[in-house]
C-alpha cells in the first residue's frame, strides 16, 4: 500500500519563495496591462518605426515613427523579458507550495523549450520581424533553475551579467548575428550558439538579467502582498526605476550597432547593445512601469468594467497575439511580393505604417473583448499549460 504523502517541507523552500507561498494566488491584473504595453510597443517598432528609416517617409507620420523609435525600440522587448521573468514565479507557486520543487523546475524549463520551438517555427514565416521567442524560451530555460536561488543570490548575478555582457560580447571575434535563428540556421553550431548566447540582437547574456530580474521583483511584490499591500512598494518601484533610467540614459550619446557593442562603449545606451548604460536604462524603464501599474492598480484588486476588460484579457494573451501578430506581417509581405513582382522598392500602408498598425491593435483589442466575453484563456497559453500539466505531474 502507498503511504501519504508527505506534507511539503517548507524549510528547504528559499526565504524568498516562503512569501510566494504565502501570498493569494489570484491574477495580478496590473501585470497583464504591462504585458500588453510590451506588446503593443514591440508591434510598433515592427510596423511603425521603419518608416523613420524609409527615405520617402515624411510629414507625421514619419515624426511618430522616430518616436515610436525612441520610446519603444529595446525598452518593449525588455520589458516583455521581465514580465517573463515574473510570470515564471506566478506559474511555479503552486508547484513550490506543495513543495514540488522538481516540478516547478522541469515545467518552467518545458515551457521555455515549447516557446523556443515555436520561435523556431515562426522563423520560418517571411517576415521583416526579429522573432524573439527562440532567445526568449532559451532564456526561460536557463531561469528556471534559478527559481530555487534566494534573491540574495540572483541579484549580484543579474548585476554580474548585466555589467560583463557588454565588454564580453564586444570582444568576441568573428560576425555578428544580426538576424534571428532559424531551422535552416541551425547547420552552423557555432555561429548559431554564439548569436545565442553572446553576439545576436538578443543574446542570452542580456535576456537572463532581465529574466532574474523580474523572478525578484515578483517574489518581492508577493510578500508585500502577503505581509498586507501598501502603495510604498510600488512607489518604491517607480522611484529606483525612474532613477536608473535617468542614470542609463544619461550616462551618455546613443552609439553602436544592434545586438553588438564596440569595445569602449560601455557607457551608451545603444538599443539591443547589452552595454552598461542600456541595460540600466532598459531595466529602469521595465520596473518603474511595473510599480506605476501596480500603483494604479493594486494586486487585491480587479478590472470590472469598460474598455480595461478585453485589455486585461488581451494582456493574459501575449503569446497568442505575438504569434498572430509576425503572421499577419508576414502575409502582408508575401502579398507585396506578390504584387510588386517580387523587387519591393517602398513600403506600402499594409506593409508598414500607423494604417497597418492601427488594425492590429483593432484586432488585438477585439480578441481581448472575445476572450473576456467567453472567459477564456488565449489558445497558446491554454495548450502549453495543458502540455506541461500533462508532462509534469
Amino acid at each position: 500500500m502507498n503511504s501519504a504523502p508527505a506534507p511539503p517541507d517548507h524549510q528547504s523552500i528559499p526565504a524568498e519563495q516562503a512569501g510566494a507561498c504565502a501570498s493569494p494566488t489570484s491574477r495580478i491584473e496590473a501585470l497583464d496591462l504591462v504585458r500588453l504595453l510590451a506588446i503593443v510597443g514591440m508591434m510598433a517598432t515592427h510596423l511603425l518605426v521603419p518608416l523613420s528609416m524609409a527615405p520617402e517617409a515624411a510629414g507625421p507620420e514619419s515624426a511618430a515613427a522616430q518616436v515610436a523609435g525612441v520610446l519603444a525600440e529595446g525598452t518593449s522587448s525588455t520589458l516583455f523579458a521581465v514580465v517573463g521573468g515574473c510570470s515564471l514565479v506566478l506559474a511555479s507557486r503552486q508547484r513550490l507550495m506543495a513543495g514540488d520543487r522538481r516540478g516547478a523546475v522541469l515545467a518552467g524549463v518545458l515551457r521555455g523549450a515549447i516557446v523556443m520551438g515555436l520561435g523556431l517555427l515562426l522563423e520560418t514565416v517571411p517576415t521583416t520581424v526579429m522573432v524573439v521567442l527562440v532567445p526568449f524560451g532559451l532564456g526561460m530555460m536557463l531561469t528556471a533553475p534559478l527559481l530555487l536561488v534566494p534573491s540574495r543570490v540572483l541579484l549580484p548575478l543579474a548585476a554580474l551579467l548585466s555589467l560583463s555582457g557588454g565588454p564580453l560580447r564586444a570582444l568576441v571575434p568573428g560576425p555578428v548575428e544580426l538576424g534571428a535563428v532559424t531551422l535552416l540556421s541551425l547547420d552552423d553550431p557555432a555561429g548559431t550558439a554564439r548569436g545565442l548566447l553572446l553576439t545576436g540582437m538578443y543574446p542570452v547574456i542580456t535576456w537572463v538579467p532581465y529574466l532574474l530580474l523580474g523572478v525578484v521583483l515578483m517574489r518581492s511584490l508577493l510578500r508585500e502582498q502577503a505581509a498586507g499591500w501598501s502603495p510604498r512598494w510600488s512607489l518604491l518601484a517607480a522611484g529606483s526605476g525612474a532613477a536608473a533610467a535617468f542614470v542609463g540614459y544619461g550616462l551618455g550619446p546613443i552609439a553602436g550597432a544592434f545586438g553588438h557593442s564596440a569595445p569602449g562603449s560601455w557607457y551608451m545606451a545603444a538599443a539591443h547593445t547589452g552595454t552598461v548604460a542600456d541595460m540600466a536604462g532598459t531595466t529602469g524603464v521595465s520596473v518603474a512601469m511595473i510599480g506605476a501599474a501596480t500603483f494604479l492598480l493594486p494586486p487585491h484588486r480587479h478590472v470590472r468594467a469598460g474598455i480595461l476588460r478585453p485589455l486585461r484579457a488581451a494582456g493574459a494573451a501575449p503569446l497568442t497575439i505575438y504569434v498572430a501578430h509576425v503572421l499577419l506581417t508576414g502575409v502582408a509581405l508575401i502579398g507585396y511580393a506578390i504584387v510588386s513582382g517580387g523587387e519591393p522598392s517602398t513600403m506600402p500602408w499594409y506593409v508598414a505604417g500607423a494604417g497597418i498598425l492601427g488594425i492590429h491593435l483593432v484586432l488585438m483589442v477585439c480578441f481581448g473583448a472575445l476572450l473576456s466575453a467567453t472567459g477564456r484563456r488565449g489558445p497558446l497559453e491554454a495548450l502549453i499549460s495543458r502540455l506541461v500539466r500533462r508532462a509534469v505531474r
